[in-house]
């Protein structure tokens, strides 16, 4: 089963179990199990430095 609607896609846990066991789909499940994580401590936290901000504002810092 696959349904795509205008907000998201779903599929069914046989399909997402099928994926996983597989070694040419397993990393990108688990690309988007990590992203999702990422985005719930997003949403969960006060304060979320972004990697590629804080190193330009490193650099400056240290005149490099």
């Amino acid at each position: 089963m696959l349904e795509v609607a205008e907000d998201k896609v779903i599929f069914s846990r046989e399909t997402w179990e099928e994926l996983k066991s597989d070694d040419y789909f397993r990393e990108l499940i688990d690309v988007i199990e990590d992203r999702e994580t990422l985005l719930k401590a997003k949403k969960e936290t006060e304060f979320f430095v972004d990697l590629d901000e804080y190193h330009k504002n490193r650099m400056n810092t240290e005149n490099i």
